[in-house]
């Protein structure tokens, strides 16, 4: 019989302190009840299938190689996708000093879209860390940068406040359940966000100590304001408002939908993936009157809820 090992990692929406919290600035992020699943079927000889499917059951990508290609420093392939997975597993080797990996089968399914933003990356990451036994931060800042926050959600049973600190991460896990939750909802903007682009735009000299404070205290104001409806749109705003000073760029809500009633903020990079937005069932419907059909409950996504 051939060995099976199976792993999951949750994908996440980053709350507070997007830009920021890769200059230790703690962020606010909750991990989602939709996975990343990895199935490992070792093989009886030395070669290598993976094969990743989109959460709607199409293969999105398939790969056929040997064990030799992945302890190979000099890996020359044309696909970028091939040549970013074999990074990844080269690097998670080299942390592990493992060098007597065998043949073996890859599946990977998703429960959510892959272009949707809710952690395609960090939970291939933890997903891989998981199996080959190295340290997921190590592995997401080694092969994609920046702050790790998402790989603390791939792994979280509940919200965490995260911390990056210069690299030697800090996540504690809080108790993140609004009463207000029915009144948050989640919306798609139909386009992908590319994340090391929109961290370019982060602009670290406009983060003055005055605005350090406010950042560092939105997790606990956003926390807070959980039970009050006013006071979580105030949050909201006001969080819009100073990452607006720091990029350069006006707030999602004055771009796209300044005639809508209740706030609007962006979850991680501006620009694209998703915006958190509060309401009715009347503001449900303005945003899939606007073309956003993509909506999420609260209940339907954030884990332990």
């Amino acid at each position: 019989m051939k060995v099976k090992k199976q792993f999951k990692a949750h994908g996440k929406f980053l709350i507070t302190g997007e830009y920021a919290v890769l200059d230790n600035v703690p962020a606010l992020a909750i991990p989602l009840k939709l996975n990343q699943y990895l199935e490992i079927t070792y093989r009886d000889d030395q070669e290598i299938t993976w094969s990743s499917y989109n959460n709607d059951g199409e293969l999105w990508f398939h790969v056929k190689t040997n064990v030799n290609d992945l302890y190979s420093d000099c890996i020359n392939c044309d696909n970028p996708i091939t040549f970013k997975l074999s990074e990844i597993l080269n690097t998670a080797l080299h942390l592990t000093s493992n060098n007597s990996l065998r043949g073996f089968d890859a599946v990977m399914k998703l429960d959510f879209d892959r272009e949707s933003g809710m952690g395609t990356s960090s939970t291939l990451i933890c997903l891989i860390s998981q199996w080959l036994g190295c340290d997921p931060y190590q592995l997401q800042f080694k092969c994609f940068g920046g702050s790790g926050y998402d790989i603390a959600c791939a792994q979280a049973n509940s919200a965490v406040v995260y911390n990056y600190n210069d690299g030697e991460p800090i996540a504690q896990e809080v108790d993140f359940t609004p009463s207000i939750k029915n009144q948050i909802f989640f919306v798609y903007l139909n386009r992908k966000q590319n994340s090391r682009d929109s961290i370019a735009q982060f602009n670290v000299d406009l983060l003055t100590e005055g605005l350090r404070l406010e950042l560092s205290n939105m997790p606990e104001l956003f926390l807070e304001a959980s039970n009050d409806i006013s006071k979580f749109n105030n949050a909201m705003t006001r969080h819009e408002e100073i990452i607006a000073s720091l990029i350069g760029m006006r707030p999602v809500k004055e771009q796209l939908f300044s005639d809508f009633n209740g706030a609007i903020k962006s979850l991680g990079g501006w620009g694209g993936d998703f915006i958190m937005a509060t309401g009715d069932a009347a503001a449900r419907q303005y945003f899939i009157n606007k073309g956003y059909a993509t909506i999420h409950e609260w209940d339907d996504v954030v884990l332990n809820s």
